[in-house]
């Protein structure tokens, strides 16, 4: 593994147990990140990049937020992953990656729109 991979890699382990049956593969080599970590950067991305092209289509207007609905949201949004990984954890269900990834969405999304809500100061 190159000095590149190496560096990504650790820095995935300090977010992430990295476990291989739980990573997705590309061209054969496992993401620094499991299945559902990367389902949450993914949709966290996408996210963000949504509440930019809000922003850029509304001209960069104001989008005013209320915290208190921002955290319920949020808290709504995590429900799928907590459940997902409660319920592998309790071994009651343990999902494929791909479920893991999907449950990991919402949650991903929503943050990612946050943390561009905050940074375009319409969340504070």
């Amino acid at each position: 593994m190159n000095l590149a991979a190496s560096v990504i890699f650790l820095a995935g382990s300090v977010v992430c147990h990295q476990i291989p049956e739980r990573s997705f593969y590309w061209v054969g080599q496992q993401l620094p990140v499991c299945a559902r970590c990367t389902g949450l950067y993914v949709s966290g991305t996408v996210g963000l990049i949504a509440w930019i092209a809000i922003k850029t289509a509304r001209r960069w207007g104001p989008i005013t937020i209320d915290p208190g609905v921002a955290r319920r949201v949020l808290a709504i949004a995590a429900v799928p992953t907590a459940l997902s990984l409660a319920a592998g954890l309790l071994g009651v269900w343990d999902g494929s990656n791909v479920t893991r990834a999907l449950l990991a969405i919402p949650l991903g999304g929503f943050a990612g729109a946050i943390v561009a809500a905050v940074a375009t100061k319409d969340l504070r």
